[in-house]
């Protein structure tokens, strides 16, 4: 892969990223891709988004020029990250519905179901069985996969440089695979992709200057989700649990926190990883530092454990997830403070009933316990 022309590609998709996120964020006013802060932000003033744009178009550009085959072997997909593209950038000008975005995402699944060959036709070894599903269910589980995943890396992108950085731990790990298996696709996807968000990352690292949009989180998480599928033909599934683990883990627990409180589980709040973190440490860098790092020993874990029994890969994994969800349970100190009022609120009306004569024969009674003990014991 890492040829004389790799590196020439690499360079030219690098500089290609620099000069188009330069121009967004030139024309940001006039084109009308610029982040309003509201009370879920960690900005406080207006700040140029799209720089998703110019990722796409650098390594776009270059992929469709110079190695025009490879992108007409995978098609299906490259149409599909052209939908998810197209969408993001009409959300990040005029917001879409939740649902518009799961059906676009659907649509360019299937495309990488149907044309490119590109499902999850297995849920793993078991026991010493693999579970092989019908032709339905695979196209319903890679659907299922595919949505969530991309909805999960856009709920990320929350601080400056967070979805960037951990997309880069992501894509690394999988690069990882593609070369460890000499698989082209995933290497070469993710090669580009990686170029592109090293250039990104110099104007999005805190105080960011441009955001990525969702025309960047909705394909990144595209991407990152076919390039798992494609990976999980060499590495046991459960793999990717690790592999992919800070946004499956964050939306889990944010989503069934939402539904547990009766809210919909896309409604908006500051229940993320980045938002608790934030609180804790008061600062964005040292925020994305530490889920950068939670990032790369999760994924390094899923590396390791590449080869093992999936089911040894789910126990640990269901047991890191059920330490996150307990240990960022805001309820439990609400719980605490609830039961520490009532006790409190109880105390309060039994002292107003208590006569100042029962009282004093309180505290002889006590006096008499503490006398015998001595005397006893």
């Amino acid at each position: 892969m890492f040829s004389g022309i790799a590196i020439i590609d690499g360079i030219l998709t690098f500089l290609l990223t620099v000069l188009f996120t330069q121009w967004i964020q030139k024309y940001a006013t006039k084109i009308g891709m610029l982040d309003i802060p509201n009370d879920r932000s960690s900005h406080t003033a207006p700040t140029p988004r799209g720089a998703g744009i110019a990722m796409f178009l650098a390594y776009t550009l270059v992929l469709v020029l110079f190695h025009t085959a490879f992108v007409l072997e995978y098609i299906g997909f490259f149409i599909g990250i052209t939908l998810i593209f197209i969408l993001g950038v009409y959300d990040d000008a005029k917001d879409t519905s939740p649902r518009f975005k799961l059906l676009i995402i659907a649509v360019a699944t299937a495309l990488i179901f149907f044309v490119d060959g590109l499902e999850i036709n297995t849920l793993g070894h078991w026991f010493g069985v693999e579970i092989q599903l019908p032709f339905v269910i695979a196209l319903c589980v890679t659907l299922f996969a595919v949505g969530g995943f991309t909805n999960a890396l856009n709920l990320v992108d929350g601080l400056d440089g967070l979805a960037g950085s951990l997309s880069l731990v992501i894509l690394a790990s999988l690069y990882y695979i593609g070369h460890a298996y000499n698989d082209q696709f995933i290497m070469i996807v993710s090669f580009f992709v990686i170029i592109s968000l090293l250039a990104f990352l110099l104007f999005n690292w805190y105080p960011a200057s441009i955001f990525m949009g969702d025309s960047g989180s909705l394909v990144l998480g595209f991407i990152i989700s076919v390039l798992s599928i494609k990976a999980i033909n060499y590495v046991s599934d459960t793999t990717i649990l690790f592999i992919a683990a800070v946004p499956i883990i964050d939306t889990i627990i944010v989503m069934t926190r939402r539904i547990q409180r009766g809210l919909s589980p896309f409604a908006p709040d500051k229940s993320h990883f980045h938002h608790k973190i934030l609180m804790l440490r008061g600062s964005v860098d040292a925020s994305v530092h530490i889920l950068i790092a939670l990032q790369i020993i999760l994924s390094s874990i899923g590396l390791l454990l590449r080869d093992k029994s999936d089911v040894i890969n789910l126990v640990l994994f269901l047991v890191i997830l059920f330490l996150f969800f307990q240990a960022l349970d805001d309820r439990k100190e609400q719980r605490n403070l609830l039961f520490f009022s009532q006790t409190k609120v109880k105390l309060e009306a039994l002292l107003k009933r208590v006569t100042h004569y029962q009282t004093i024969l309180f505290t002889i009674f006590l006096l008499l316990i503490a006398l015998g003990y001595k005397i006893f014991l």
